[in-house]
């Protein structure tokens, strides 16, 4: 009985050292969403409230998409598309482009947004995301607004014709069937190939936690008070 408590503080001591070169991290968990938003402004003479405009959210590689990526917003104003889970650390590409609309007055924003998404562990240990939108493939200019600007022409102003003289007709004008909207895809030429989806990207902080760490060393010093107790007790024992 006594070689087995003896032995005690030697085993103690192993599991401490162990957890030493084994440091333990913390897993991140959970998910992080993400709700990326758009606006959309009007310039010049205003088309009827019930126009509507088309976003078009589009994924690279394997980036997670929403249930939605095609969102509607009526006139001016602010949406967002349907939140976006992320589950492994990295970084996720996106474009979000407009549609070009049908009114021959009106002059639609074709811009190309390039979104990107970066997920990393935070000092929680929960998974975190930030939003980034540029406006060039490289993701090197500086951060933009997804903001689409649409302006119209100014409506015909008819001219004033004096009494008793003949109204001219007018001229004649060939009719054109409104084109087929074009969803606009993004030229990936020269984009960043590190950019999109990077699964195993480094920690940007220590996850470790703490608490463990305490734990751990409050062990140690129990361990090692032990030590020198049983090491008194003996040489008192071996004296008598």
């Amino acid at each position: 009985m006594k070689t087995n408590i003896r032995k005690f503080p030697a085993v103690l001591l192993l599991a401490v050292l162990c957890l030493t070169v084994f440091p333990i991290s913390a897993m991140a968990a959970g998910v992080a969403e993400v709700k990326i938003p758009v606006s959309v402004e009007l310039s010049g003479e205003k088309p009827s409230p019930d126009e509507t405009y088309t976003i078009i959210l589009q994924g690279e590689d394997e980036a997670p998409m929403p249930e939605e990526n095609i969102l509607t917003v009526t006139g001016a104003g602010k949406a967002e598309f349907p939140a976006v889970s992320y589950s492994v650390p990295g970084v996720y590409c996106y474009t979000v482009s407009q549609q070009p609309g049908s009114l021959k007055k009106g002059h639609y924003d074709s811009t190309v947004y390039y979104v990107k998404v970066t997920v990393t562990n935070g000092d929680s240990g929960e998974l975190e995301a930030v939003v980034a939108a540029h406006t060039d493939a490289q993701m090197v200019s500086e951060k933009q607004d997804i903001t689409f600007v649409n302006t119209y022409d100014p409506a015909d102003t008819p001219t004033p014709t004096p009494e008793n003289t003949p109204t001219p007709s007018p001229a004649y004008t060939p009719t054109s069937t409104p084109a087929t909207p074009v969803t606009t895809t993004p030229d990936k030429t020269g984009s960043n190939p590190t950019a999109c989806h990077v699964k195993s990207m480094p920690k940007t902080g220590d996850n470790t936690n703490i608490g463990k760490w305490i734990a751990v060393i409050c062990v140690s010093g129990c361990a090692v008070l032990l030590i020198i107790g049983f090491a008194r007790k003996k040489q008192k024992t071996d004296k008598k």
